[in-house]
């Protein structure tokens, strides 16, 4: 099969994609904007308005199950069991659970066991974040000064002062050094400050695996995040100039020079070395960049496994919900949002947003409920199984156009979790986990939605 089936894998391809995810940010925008109109057009409803405590958002109507026999239960139970047999002999660990719209189970196996999620892990963050701070939540970044520009001067410092955006570019900066020079800014007389305050915590998280550091997967985490936090340079393959990216060591002193950078091309001198410092209280905005609604984001995150999307949210998140804008704050949240929701949580362990950490547990039956229960907001924003983003060389046969999920790939760690559409029984969610399989557990997995949909 040509799909990813380990992280190695994945680390190959994610140098080559850098270049392919960065372009698809605008597409998936429209796409999800497009989705977006077909869900409400169905009678769908989006996530809340941005509660202090998280919640799952209710349907209008109870979702339409057609019931299930119990020969057709026990006819589902015999086909899974059969297509994931060659993955799960000799394998150190597995939860796979399949539940009908309303949660009710359908077939289970380990399903309350916590095993690494890798990526499907994902599906947490974006449900809690889409929860907390509502579909249309935008980041902001600002340049701010204590005062107005004043005959082509600033009096003071000029702070860029961030949200966590990760969607923030190089370009977009440029674009706001440009408005203040049309603004008629030709000295600052202070410093240019970033304001990194919103967000705290380390910049890696320090239960990722040793290996991946300096990869550009495991970038730092930041309030003022530009670039996905890394550094592209160029490196000549087989005589074919490819793009690398490294990740930043230190975010907020890297943006501090580059912006420092910005503003002399355009002319605009400063007094003083650039610094890192909280813009003060009452601070003049002099431009304010907004992301594109959470949901894009969100879609950007799911369908191309973006990790630092997953970070960054995580991070806002707690500062939402728990008021600690750190890690730990926004798995507070997590848990806050599945107990509210009344999702089960056994096993649960996270050490981050991304699934990244080999550390993390989730059993099958948290994230098969926690789609059954999200699938106004979720559905939509998945990519398709066997055509978009990671699931496009997934080798579906009868699943192929029916299946929306997310994948997930660790060493030793292959998952994948969505919704597939049965094809007498509607639509079901399903989170199929495997770890430590001698075989190959991704062609299993692959097999069993085959079979999934059949019914």
């Amino acid at each position: 099969m040509s799909y990813v089936k380990t992280s190695v894998g994945y680390r190959r391809r994610s140098r080559r994609s850098r270049v392919r995810k960065r372009r698809v940010v605008a597409f998936i925008s429209m796409f999800t904007l497009a989705t977006l109109g077909a869900w409400l057009w169905n009678d769908a409803k989006g996530g809340a308005s941005g509660p202090r405590v998280a919640a799952a958002t209710p349907s209008k109507t109870a979702p339409s199950v057609v019931s299930w026999s119990p020969l057709e239960l026990q006819a589902l139970g015999t086909q899974l069991r059969g297509a994931f047999a060659g993955a799960l002999t000799g394998a150190q660990g597995w939860s796979l659970a399949v539940v009908d719209a309303r949660g009710t189970q359908l077939f289970a196996d380990r399903s309350g066991n916590g095993v690494a999620p890798a990526s499907a892990q994902k599906l947490i963050v974006a449900a809690t974040a889409l929860a907390a701070l509502g579909p249309d939540y935008r980041f902001q970044t600002v340049f701010a000064a204590q005062n107005h520009i004043a005959g082509g001067a600033l009096d003071g410092d000029l702070w860029l002062a961030g949200s966590g955006d990760p969607s923030l570019q190089s370009a977009d900066l440029r674009n706001g050094v440009a408005m203040l020079s049309r603004a008629g800014l030709q000295r600052i007389d202070g410093s240019v400050a970033v304001d990194a305050t919103a967000l705290r915590g380390p910049g890696l998280n320090p239960h990722w695996a040793e290996d991946d550091a300096g990869q550009d997967y495991a970038a730092p985490t930041s309030a003022v995040s530009v670039d996905g936090d890394t550094i592209e340079s160029h490196v000549l393959t087989g005589g074919v100039d490819e793009p690398m990216w490294t990740p930043m060591s230190d975010v907020a002193r890297y943006v501090a020079g580059e912006t420092e950078h910005m503003l002399a091309a355009r002319g605009i001198r400063f007094s003083q070395s650039p610094l890192l410092s909280p813009a003060p209280l009452g601070s003049v905005v002099l431009w304010d960049h907004r992301s594109a609604p959470l949901r894009a984001l969100v879609a950007h995150m799911l369908f191309v496994s973006d990790n630092h999307y997953a970070e960054q949210l995580l991070r806002a998140v707690g500062s939402r919900v728990m008021n600690e804008p750190d890690d730990d704050g926004g798995i507070l949240a997590e848990r806050n949002f599945l107990q509210v929701a009344g999702i089960p949580a056994d096993g649960l362990h996270l050490l981050d947003g991304s699934g990244l950490a080999p550390g993390n547990r989730v059993a099958a039956m948290t994230l098969a409920r926690l789609l059954a229960a999200e699938e106004p907001v979720l559905y939509p924003l998945l990519p398709l199984g066997g055509r978009q983003g990671t699931l496009a060389d997934y080798d579906f046969t009868t699943a192929l156009g029916r299946v929306r999920a997310k994948s997930g790939h660790l060493s030793n760690v292959s998952s994948l979790a969505g919704y597939a559409a049965t094809l007498h029984h509607g639509r079901v969610a399903f989170a199929f986990l495997i770890d430590g399989s001698p075989a190959d557990p991704d062609a299993s997995i692959v097999r069993a939605v085959d079979r999934l949909v059949e019914f």
